[in-house]
C-alpha cells in the first residue's frame, strides 16, 4: 500500500478512534474511568500530527495535534493527582509520548508539567526497566533544566547500565553524551541510534496491519530524535538541522502559540 493512501487511511480511523474516545470521556463510561479514553485521544492526536507532516507537509497542523496530545495527557495526569482511578497500565513512565510530543512542539511548561506528574517508579509487570529508565531520565532532565528538577541524572543513567547486564543500548550512550554536553559524541550517538531504528524497523514482517503504520508513521519520524535534539539545544548543543527519519520541517521553532488547553476535545465536524 502505498505511504499516501496508509496515512490517510491512518488519518479516518484516528478520527474515528477520537471520536469514541471524546463521547467516552463525555458519558464518563469504563474507558474514561480507567484513564483509556485519554491515553486513546493522546494517541490518535499523534497519528495525525504523523499525517499533517508526512502525508500533507503542514507543520503547523503537526504542532497543533502535538499539542492536543499533550494537553489530553495533562487533564488525565491531573485528574489521577486530584484523586481520579486509573488503571496502572495507562499511567507508566513508558506510556508518556506525550511529554516526547510537548517537547517536539517547544511547548515547554508543558513538558515540564508532564514530567512533574510522570511516574517515577517501574512498574516490573507492566514495562521494562531499561525502557522505563530512558523515559524517566528524560523527564528528570528536562525538570533539571528548567530549574525545578533535583534527580541525580548520574545515578539513573549507572542504573540503566546495570539493568543493560552488559548489553549494549545506543539509547544510553545518547543520553551520557547529552549529560556530558559533548556535542560530537551526541551527534555520533544520535546517528547510531537512527541507524539503529532503521534497523529495526527493516525487519519489521511487510503486511498492510499494524507493522505497515509503524514503518509509515514511527519509522518514517523519530520522535524521541526530536525531543533529544529540543533537550540538546535548550543547553546550547550545536545541532545538524536534519537527519534521517528527522527532517528539517519537523523541527518546530519555540515560542508557537498553542491551541487553547481544551481543543483536543473536539470532533472533525469541530475543526479538529
Amino acid at each position: 500500500m502505498p505511504a499516501s493512501t496508509a496515512l490517510e487511511t491512518l488519518r479516518d480511523s484516528s478520527l474515528f478512534g477520537l471520536e469514541e474516545a471524546i463521547r467516552g470521556i463525555q458519558r464518563r463510561d469504563a474507558m474514561e474511568q480507567s484513564g483509556q479514553a485519554y491515553v486513546v485521544a493522546a494517541m490518535c492526536h499523534r497519528r495525525l500530527a504523523f499525517c499533517a507532516l508526512l502525508a500533507d507537509a503542514q507543520p503547523r497542523s503537526f504542532f497543533r495535534h502535538l499539542c492536543h496530545s499533550a494537553h489530553a495527557r495533562h487533564q488525565l495526569l491531573r485528574l489521577v493527582d486530584d484523586g481520579h482511578g486509573a488503571d496502572p497500565r495507562f499511567l507508566c513512565a513508558t506510556r508518556e509520548f506525550p511529554f516526547i510530543d510537548a517537547l517536539a512542539a517547544g511547548q515547554l511548561d508543558l513538558a515540564v508539567a508532564l514530567a512533574q506528574l510522570a511516574a517515577r517508579q517501574h512498574e516490573p509487570t507492566l514495562e521494562y526497566e531499561d525502557d522505563f529508565l530512558l523515559h524517566h531520565f528524560l523527564h528528570q532532565y528536562c525538570l533539571k533544566l528548567r530549574g525545578v528538577g533535583t534527580a541525580d541524572l548520574s545515578a539513573i543513567l549507572k542504573r540503566w547500565e546495570v539493568v543493560l547486564e552488559g548489553s549494549s543500548d545506543t539509547y544510553l550512550e545518547l543520553c551520557r553524551t547529552l549529560l556530558a554536553h559533548q556535542v560530537t559524541a551526541f551527534d555520533e550517538a544520535l546517528q547510531a541510534t537512527i541507524d539503529a531504528r532503521l534497523s529495526q524497523f527493516s525487519k519489521l514482517t511487510r503486511d498492510s496491519g499494524p507493522n505497515d503504520e509503524l514503518r509509515k508513521t514511527e519509522g518514517a519520524l523519530f520522535m524521541n530524535g526530536l525531543a533529544l535534539l529540543r533537550l540538546a539545544e535548550m543547553q546550547g548543543l550545536e545541532t545538524r538541522r536534519e537527519y534521517i527519519t528527522i527532517p528539517s520541517l519537523a523541527r518546530l521553532p519555540l515560542g508557537l502559540a498553542p491551541p487553547p488547553t481544551s481543543a483536543w476535545m473536539k470532533t472533525e465536524s469541530q475543526h479538529v
